[in-house]
């Protein structure tokens, strides 16, 4: 008895992707009709340097707004304190803030800067429209006056040896 060994005829298997792309061809359309194309709005901001500032000692105006949870504090980081706005019924006064810094960007035409301090617990809200009412003024016509538009952001110091927001009770 002889074994008769077959071979099998070895054919070449084609890979049927006809599916896959009528998948492809039905869903690339599908996905770029539905996807949503946001704007992002992006305001650039410079924080403050770390150093203690003795390198920038040349006498001129370091402009800081402080906001506190009842007033807001502009002054001079060298030269102290310029004013104190203090809250209206319905809150901060942004308004009273404008007019201040149109009165020292009046007084100082080329500066530029301005550091806004705020406290840990003061809302987004809040620092932004301080940052409106240091960076634009709206003018007597209708339009926009530029006032400090380079803006830094920083936390406010302490005020009066304890963290403002704290009943100063040992915890």
């Amino acid at each position: 008895m002889s074994v008769r060994v077959r071979r099998l005829r070895k054919r070449s298997v084609e890979l049927d992707i006809t599916a896959f792309m009528n998948l492809i061809v039905v869903l690339v359309p599908f996905l770029l009709t539905t996807t949503v194309f946001t704007r992002l709005a992006v305001l650039e901001l410079n924080l403050p340097a770390g150093s203690s500032g003795f390198n920038n000692l040349k006498g001129d105006l370091q402009l800081e707004i402080t906001i506190r949870r009842d007033a807001l504090e502009v002054g001079d980081r060298f030269g102290g304190a310029i004013g104190l706005i203090e809250n209206t019924a319905s809150g901060h006064d942004f308004q009273a803030l404008s007019t201040l810094m149109q009165k020292i960007k009046a007084r100082f035409p080329d500066k530029l800067d301005a550091t806004i301090l705020s406290e840990p617990d003061t809302s987004y809200d809040v620092l932004v429209k301080t940052m409106d009412a240091v960076r634009v003024a709206r003018g007597s016509q209708g339009g926009k006056i530029e006032l400090f538009p380079a803006i830094s952001i920083g936390d406010a110091p302490y005020r009066g040896g304890k963290p403002v927001g704290t009943s100063g009770k040992a915890s």
